[in-house]
């Protein structure tokens, strides 16, 4: 069925709908091109509102028209339904991470190194430190020698692999 023009005594095809009013946003009108052109200039969607009423309007466009609260309030989780679980996967995430870093860090105080150290003098200082604690260079101390070989190449590892991670980590 052909829709004629909703414009006073326009003749021609009505194909582009206009909402009939702001109370009523989803039944609609339809015009022509010529009236639709018009209508869209005249239309103002916050007309006959109050500054306030206009205000609470921006504000709830801000957010998509939905709930918000403000950031660092204690109880985030308990307002989110969280239904898959991706809001303690996020934390287990962090405490890990820190975890990490830790290790991260003491390997880098063992090799007597500041974190911002390139690869190139990370492999210069275990090269000097294994050199240093190698068990069959230190005969009278081979167990005290031996343990700290151990945990040097260890520290040196775990450094060499957050140089490797670094270059395909997203975060």
């Amino acid at each position: 069925m052909k829709k004629i023009c909703a414009f006073l005594n326009c003749k021609e095809e009505g194909i582009y709908p206009a909402p009939r009013s702001r109370e009523d946003i989803t039944n609609y009108k339809f015009y022509c091109i010529k009236h639709i052109r018009d209508f869209n200039k005249s239309w103002n969607f916050f007309e006959g509102l109050t500054e306030e009423q206009f205000e609470n309007e921006i504000r709830k466009s801000t957010t998509w028209d939905r709930p918000s609260w403000k950031f660092g309030t204690s109880n985030y989780n308990k307002k989110i339904n969280d239904r898959i679980n991706f809001l303690n996967d996020i934390e287990d995430k962090k405490v890990l991470k820190k975890k990490v870093d830790s290790k991260l860090l003491s390997s880098w105080n063992l090799l007597e190194l500041n974190p911002t150290a390139n690869i190139e003098e990370v492999k210069k200082k275990y090269k000097s430190l294994a050199k240093k604690w190698h068990p069959d260079k230190n005969l009278k101390l081979k167990d005290n020698a031996s343990d700290m070989f151990v945990k040097i190449t260890n520290a040196y590892k775990v450094i060499i692999k957050s140089f490797k991670s670094q270059s395909i980590d997203i975060n």
